[in-house]
């Protein structure tokens, strides 16, 4: 399995929102702050305008192609199922679709963006979880990193469904920044844990 590939889903996706953010915060069309701390603006608003648009487009989209190969070559070489290798494909396209609406206006746009994030953020972190607990202990180092991982996705579903009564977006939106940020957090972690004789 290429060790590399889960390095490129993390850093790329990292960095491309990190750079966007800091364009569209200079543009003045979101707010300074730490987004994944005060949640001053949404994922989605950092990619819509001027520069960042294309950027998002051009970096975070072949890099979700790259999340396919990972799911292909994780039934391929590490836990043959071809069932978690369609849900993590699935997923993946959703989050294509999510992209391609990103920055348009519109019912149908907005359709797509809510249904593409929404299913992403659903069955991605599903994937990983079958992942870790299919996964026998000869194939992986130690699974308690993981384990902790599966926690915090646990932490933010449980926030997110206490804030969602109080309408609060700030609150919303860190946790919608924290999650993806461990969503992807999981590749390279998954595959540093991974034994020597299974690379």
């Amino acid at each position: 399995m290429n060790k590399n590939i889960p390095q490129f889903i993390f850093f790329i996706p990292v960095l491309t929102v990190i750079i966007s953010y800091f364009i569209s915060s200079f543009g003045g069309f979101v707010d300074w702050c730490m987004p994944l701390i005060d949640g001053c603006t949404s994922i989605s608003k950092v990619g819509r305008y001027g520069i960042s648009f294309y950027l998002y487009k051009l970096f975070i989209t072949p890099s979700i192609i790259l999340v396919i190969i990972f799911w292909y070559q994780i039934n391929l070489y590490i836990h043959k199922s071809n069932i978690l290798f369609s849900l993590g494909t699935v997923s993946s396209v959703f989050l294509i679709i999510y992209l391609v609406a990103l920055g348009f206006d519109g019912n149908i746009y907005r359709f797509m963006r809510e249904i593409g994030i929404f299913a992403f953020f659903i069955l991605t972190p599903a994937c990983q979880v079958w992942l870790t607990i299919s996964i026998s202990n000869e194939k992986i180092k130690a699974k308690n990193i993981l384990y902790l991982l599966i926690f915090l996705y646990l932490v933010c579903i449980v926030s997110y469904l206490f804030i969602l009564p109080l309408d609060n977006t700030n609150y919303e939106n860190i946790i919608e920044w924290n999650l993806a940020f461990l969503i992807f957090l999981f590749f390279p972690l998954f595959t540093h844990s991974l034994r020597k004789t299974n690379v």
